[in-house]
């Protein structure tokens, strides 16, 4: 029979490659306005953030010579947008305006104070937007496209961009110099703060985007577009088969995480070619646990059969596992394996094992090895070193799950 797990760091196995891309989820906006003269403005958030969220910054101040010269809270770095700095306005209503973001950001038990410093001599009026968002990728930097319009013209446009991804967060704000704005089409409105907008949408499959608002005179419209948080639908820690009584044959496998995950169907082949559907198993749906399933066959094909798992989203998509043959007729020690008892204190006893016996963790970590000689039928092992959770024990092509009290 073949075995998923020949080694410790392939314990761990998603079905395939296709990965699910999040909407981008909407956390919360909060802005400030200074007519002052001072050489900064902040903004405190309404509610502390959440680890590894977005937040988008946008300032704009008067006094068009002027630059940032940094964004910055207690424990975020923020960037920015390149060719989001632009002027905008005539006569005494000249402004410049500068987009920043943050991401993968840091936990915070109290609600951030964003502060954008300028450079130079101090300005009469500046405003700060900042919005936090989540389900943004973390891995590595997530801003994908950016374009922004300054202009006196209609229609009101920050200009189309082109997306590489799906579900991406498209963030739009429209800043008017004299006149009140008003938000896009298809967008939902986060702030009217000073008469201006910030606005977002998901992108949904990748394409051109562009962020449009209403305003009669001088304006300024940016868009941006971070690319979203994937995560695998469904991750595999094992799947085994085993003969059983009756010439029947016992599928076992687990997830260590499902997101909209329907059910597994269960398929079986003479050679791994053709395949039909032997029974479905109703998946947990949504879970960051280790979840368990077990299947029997009661008719596999005489000599050898292949076996694989489909798994099916709530949305239709599928993944296919790899596959397993066994066959039903053979007899060896690795069909009978034993374990007891289970759960487990201080040993676990091993019966018909063959050669090497190893215990993983559930994250793929090898806890414990033990050589078995030929003539052993039972072998004692000694858990008193392992820490309190889910194991799992290996020997030969069969794996097992038990639990250390």
């Amino acid at each position: 029979m073949k075995n998923f797990r020949s080694l410790p760091s392939a314990l761990l196995l998603a079905f395939g490659l296709s990965a699910a891309a999040q909407a981008p989820v909407h956390f919360q906006t909060k802005s400030a306005v200074s007519n002052t003269n001072t050489n900064s403005i902040s903004v405190t958030l309404a509610a502390p953030s959440s680890a590894h969220n977005l937040i988008i910054v946008h300032i704009t101040w008067d006094k068009q010579n002027r630059d940032i010269s940094s964004v910055t809270d207690t424990r975020n770095t923020y960037q920015l947008v390149p060719g989001s700095t632009m002027n905008f306005g005539q006569g005494s209503n000249k402004y410049r305006s500068a987009l920043y973001y943050a991401y993968n950001i840091s936990v915070n038990p109290s609600a951030l104070t964003i502060k954008a410093t300028l450079d130079g001599n101090t300005n009469g009026f500046s405003e700060i937007y900042a919005s936090e968002y989540s389900n943004v990728l973390t891995t590595s930097d997530p801003l994908d496209k950016a374009n922004t319009v300054a202009s006196n013209t209609t229609p009101v446009s920050s200009g189309a961009v082109t997306t590489t991804a799906g579900n991406e967060l498209i963030y739009g704000v429209g800043i008017g110099a004299t006149d009140a704005v008003s938000g896009g089409s298809g967008f939902t409105v986060r702030s009217t703060a000073q008469s201006n907008i910030v606005e977002d949408k998901s992108g949904g499959s990748a394409g051109s985007y562009s962020a449009g608002f209403s305003v009669a005179n001088y304006w300024l419209a940016t868009v941006v577009t971070f690319k979203p948080l994937v995560t695998l639908p469904v991750s595999l820690v094992f799947f085994d088969a085993r003969e059983v009584k009756d010439n029947k044959v016992q599928l076992d496998w687990a997830t260590a995480s499902e997101s909209n995950s329907d059910y597994f169907e269960v398929e079986h082949s003479r050679d791994g070619q053709e395949w039909a559907e032997a029974g479905r198993v109703e998946a947990v749906g949504n879970s960051a646990a280790t979840a368990q399933y077990s299947f029997t066959d009661d008719a596999p094909y005489p000599g050898v059969t292949c076996y694989r798992l489909k798994q099916v989203d709530r949305d239709g998509n599928s993944t296919i596992s790899k596959t397993l043959t066994i066959h039903t007729n053979q007899s060896s020690r690795t069909t009978t394996m034993k374990i007891y008892p289970n759960p487990a204190a201080s040993f676990l006893v091993v019966e018909n094992a063959t050669q090497l016996i190893t215990v993983f963790s559930t994250t793929g970590q090898r806890m414990l090895v033990r050589i078995v000689s030929e003539s052993e039928t039972k072998t004692t092992l000694d858990l008193s070193l392992l820490p309190k959770g889910a194991y799992y024990v290996k020997t030969g092509d069969r794996s097992m799950l038990f639990a250390r009290l």
